[in-house]
């Protein structure tokens, strides 16, 4: 005799408890749906427009009057604020993707947005020619620093040689194979000062966020996302299904890692419109408190946004840290 199904098996009661109905399990289904990271954005909205409405009821910037009234009418506004934050919460996570996008650069191919994407190409493909000067300018800095400890030790040729190789100019002739493996072997920047090599370094890390030119980006999220897409051995040009194929395969800590700066990347990127959508409404729901209130809210809002995208190109930065690890991982190699 063939055994039921554990699922026909079970009565009604079972069925019931095992798949709640009704209400709460509605509510419990929606929360489940909602990424973490989209709460912050979306409490900042509800919190924004309340605040914005308080100083227009009241015709006045006072923080203390606007928490006074929170204070006196909590529950009610308690009872109001959970499904508008809920509501809140699901427009900001639909849209967390197409932010990310829109920070990096991709906008539309024609209208405006080209001319703007064009002209936002070449201000940091400017940027990176300044940075590969400045990074020029001091190693030679440093490289006269090291001279003379240099020239106490090596042939002249061969320090001659290692300061062309900064100037991207010929060595001189003359050298015999000996001091050409010779200058090829030696490190002198083992041999500059703290402060030099510190100088160095940062601008060799600002260049590495920038892709070759051809792929250069019309932000710095955009160009720190591609220089890494750029160097991973396989994303094959698909940043998003790279790490989706390489999650399950990495160890757990690994995931773990990959999962929370990829929140806070979805976070932040989102935040930088919520602010921005603040931004916008302001003067519709201030306008009656005059031009000086409008500009003091207008400012400190745009300085949330400036500090909210600075915060997702950090996050971008652990968010591509992660990502080479999926790439190197050896248990994540196909």
């Amino acid at each position: 005799m063939t055994s039921q199904p554990a699922s026909a098996a079970r009565g009604p009661s079972d069925a019931a408890s095992a798949e709640p109905d009704g209400i709460s399990a509605l509510i419990a289904r929606v929360l489940n749906q909602l990424a973490i990271g989209a709460w912050l954005p979306g409490a900042i909205l509800v919190v924004g427009l309340l605040l914005l409405d308080q100083f227009r009821t009241r015709q006045s910037l006072s923080l203390t009057g606007a928490a006074g009234v929170v204070a006196a009418n909590w529950l009610p506004l308690l009872i109001l604020a959970v499904p508008v934050l809920v509501i809140a919460t699901l427009l900001t996570q639909a849209f967390a993707f197409e932010a990310i996008r829109t920070l990096e650069g991709y906008w539309r191919r024609r209208g405006p947005s080209a001319w703007l994407r064009t002209s936002c190409i070449k201000a940091q493909l400017r940027r990176k020619a300044r940075l590969t000067a400045r990074r020029q300018k001091a190693l030679l800095v440093a490289f006269a620093d090291a001279r003379p400890g240099l020239l106490k030790k090596e042939h002249g040729l061969v320090v001659l040689a290692l300061e062309a190789d900064i100037t991207h100019d010929p060595r001189p002739t003359g050298m015999t194979p000996e001091q050409e493996a010779r200058a090829d072997s030696i490190n002198w920047r083992r041999r500059v000062a703290a402060w030099h090599e510190a100088a160095i370094a940062r601008l060799e890390r600002d260049l590495l966020e920038y892709p070759t030119d051809p792929r250069v980006m019309p932000t710095r999220l955009g160009n720190v996302l591609r220089a890494t897409e750029d160097r991973l051995s396989h994303a094959a040009g698909d940043l998003e299904g790279f790490a989706l194929r390489r999650r399950d395969t990495v160890s757990p800590r690994i995931a773990l890692q990959h999962d929370q700066y990829r929140t806070r990347l979805d976070m932040y990127c989102t935040l930088v419109f919520v602010v921005l959508v603040l931004v916008a409404a302001t003067p519709l729901m201030l306008a009656d408190l005059g031009l000086r209130d409008v500009l003091i809210v207008v400012v400190a809002l745009a300085a949330l946004a400036y500090a909210s995208n600075g915060a997702a190109i950090s996050s971008a930065r652990g968010y591509c840290t992660i990502l080479r690890q999926l790439d190197a991982d050896p248990r994540s190699a196909s």
